[in-house]
């Protein structure tokens, strides 16, 4: 087997270029176009003008072949996005056509037969098969474990544990051979959480170019009309839940997390460096310093660009037990960032950092913390909302609390009831309004401001992505379809 060899011909940008191509550079693309995930990160769409019913203007929906938590970026009138297990897909923004469609699954990068295919993919199924048993028996063990809790001399209770222990360890056992079976192992997925998934990152573009990470560990990079101009396998296997790191595009560097940070070089994915990181979900935020780029991770790091160097970490509290329940991604607006974390019945912790406006005290001093505010401790998977003055954050079960931008104080907290999903999608603001996705199809759209005040609330269908806005026009990737809302004549 061989894998594919980056194309050597590629050259739209040279070297030259790309060495000084800056983080600016990328936020002037086009006006019109969204070349990263969220908009920057921050979810701001303040030129934009939404319908608070979305139900009723649903200007297109288009059928997809799979699912994905992938938020769609936008690029010369067309969005491209991610379906599982490794598919970059490309539609047409107006009629939302799909374009072309790309695999880059592990069969798609080496040479194999489709008698090897269907040999992988029958194993796979019998892999997740086993799997989900192993999970059933590991519900049944917490069930058994809380029993014991409860009562700790009954022997019935501790032999049923013993049982079903047994069990589970049979069925791993099985598992760990299945995935070691010779004739399929390089074709194997690795392990990831079901709602998770493969396709969880977005793509990001120079403009040109689209860069697309998948939790397979491959990253692949596209023309705008489909040409592969390279792919890449790493040996760096995603947490067993996943992963869900964007790729940034940074001063010339292709910026990716699997099981650490790493920086490519967007003409061939060769790896420039690699830092440590410990598990995180979140995408960091990008910031400069007179001209030097530094990334801020969810998990409390300051990280240098042009080198990968740690200049910070532990700025922010991490759950102990559940280490790996960093999620979100912070917020930047007016040289101070903003980040929340918790994880339940542990710990909640909302932060503002102000960034320095010299190296010499950045190096010296690094980041100055603003304020700390203790909040409900549950996790956050949205990312955090900043508008006017005012910092929006929301827990999994759906708690909203608003604070103080400039002191952390908060403001309200409100339950949003009547939804049984989880918060996943992240917050948007079209500058009058904010949109709160539910993953259970629930848009509830509020007003922004000191007290809690729901202007109406829609189901669009199951979705974890979140929304992008251009032309009056919100563009949505649901489970299973992609939909634009909005009003005719924008």
């Amino acid at each position: 087997m061989r894998f594919d060899q980056p194309l050597s011909n590629y050259t739209l940008f040279s070297r030259a270029f790309l060495a000084a191509f800056s983080f600016l550079t990328i936020l002037s693309i086009a006006h019109a176009d969204i070349p990263s995930w969220r908009n920057q990160g921050n979810g701001l769409f303040p030129s934009a003008s939404l319908p608070t019913d979305w139900e009723s203007n649903i200007l297109y929906k288009t059928p997809l072949p799979e699912w994905s938590n992938g938020t769609p970026i936008m690029l010369e009138d067309r969005l491209y996005f991610t379906a599982e297990p490794a598919d970059l897909i490309c539609a047409d923004r107006k009629t939302g056509e799909i374009l072309w469609r790309r695999s880059n699954d592990y069969a798609d990068m080496m040479q194999i037969t489709d008698a090897d295919r269907q040999r992988v993919a029958e194993m796979e199924k019998k892999i997740q098969a086993k799997s989900q048993e192993g999970r059933r028996l590991r519900n049944d063990m917490r069930r058994l474990e809380r029993a014991l809790d409860r009562n700790p001399d009954n022997q019935e209770t501790r032999q049923a544990l013993a049982e079903k222990t047994r069990m589970r360890t049979e069925v791993l056992a099985e598992v760990a051979a299945m995935r070691a079976d010779s004739s399929v192992k390089d074709f194997m997925h690795p392990a990831t959480h079901e709602t998770n998934g493969f396709s969880s990152y977005s793509p990001v573009s120079d403009g040109e170019r689209i860069f697309a990470a998948f939790g397979l560990g491959v990253i692949a990079s596209y023309d705008l009309e489909g040409n592969r101009l390279w792919i890449r396998r790493y040996d760096w296997p995603d947490h067993r839940f996943g992963g869900s790191t964007m790729p940034l595009l940074v001063d010339g560097k292709l910026i990716i997390r699997f099981k650490e940070y790493a920086a490519l070089n967007p003409d061939n994915g060769d790896i420039i460096w690699k830092a440590p990181s410990d598990v995180v979900f979140g995408t960091p935020k990008v910031f400069q310093v007179e001209g030097v780029s530094f990334l801020f991770t969810s998990r409390g790091e300051v990280i240098r660009v042009s080198d990968g160097k740690v200049m910070q970490k532990e700025l922010v509290k991490v759950p102990v037990v559940r280490d790996w329940a960093v999620f979100n991604t912070p917020t930047l607006v007016d040289g101070v960032l903003y980040t929340v974390n918790g994880v339940e019945g542990e710990h909640g912790d909302a932060y503002a950092f102000r960034i320095p406006k010299t190296l010499e005290k950045l190096e010296k001093s690094g980041l100055e913390p603003l304020w700390h505010t203790e909040v409900e401790p549950n996790r956050y998977y949205a990312s955090t909302l900043i508008y006017e003055d005012l910092m929006y954050i929301i827990t999994r079960e759906n708690l909203l609390t608003v604070l103080e931008a400039a002191t952390g104080k908060v403001v309200y907290t409100q339950k949003i009831t009547g939804s049984r999903g989880t918060s996943y999608p992240s917050m948007i603001s079209d500058g009058k309004h904010i949109f709160v996705g539910i993953d259970d199809g629930t848009l509830i759209v509020m007003k922004p401001g000191r007290k809690y005040q729901e202007i109406a609330r829609n189901n669009l269908g199951a979705y974890r992505s979140t929304p992008i806005v251009y032309d009056n026009i919100a563009y949505l990737r649901t489970y299973d379809s992609l939909k634009a809302i909005g009003s005719s004549d924008s």
